[in-house]
């Protein structure tokens, strides 16, 4: 799992904890956060592997937003992560 420094990127280590507590919303907040593609990439990329080891809030997040396209990137990076 990549390590995130809560210094140097405090909103995306605040939505890694957020999965370690089953919280959505940390996660949402952090892809709306992203304001480029490789930003994106990487946070959905950590969200993966995070759902990878616990999906409970990945599921609460897609049932809260269903048509939502950062839950819906997130889990299609877990498929492909669980495929490889």
């Amino acid at each position: 799992m990549l390590q995130v420094d809560p210094e140097k990127d405090p909103v995306l280590a605040r939505a890694v904890t957020g999965t370690l507590r089953d919280e959505w919303r940390p996660a949402a907040d952090a892809m709306r956060s992203a304001r480029d593609w490789d930003r994106r990439s990487y946070i959905v990329l950590v969200l993966a592997q995070a759902a990878a080891r616990r999906d409970v809030w990945l599921t609460k997040w897609r049932e809260a937003r269903p048509d939502d396209p950062d839950a819906a990137a997130v889990r299609a990076a877990v498929t492909a992560l669980q495929a490889s």
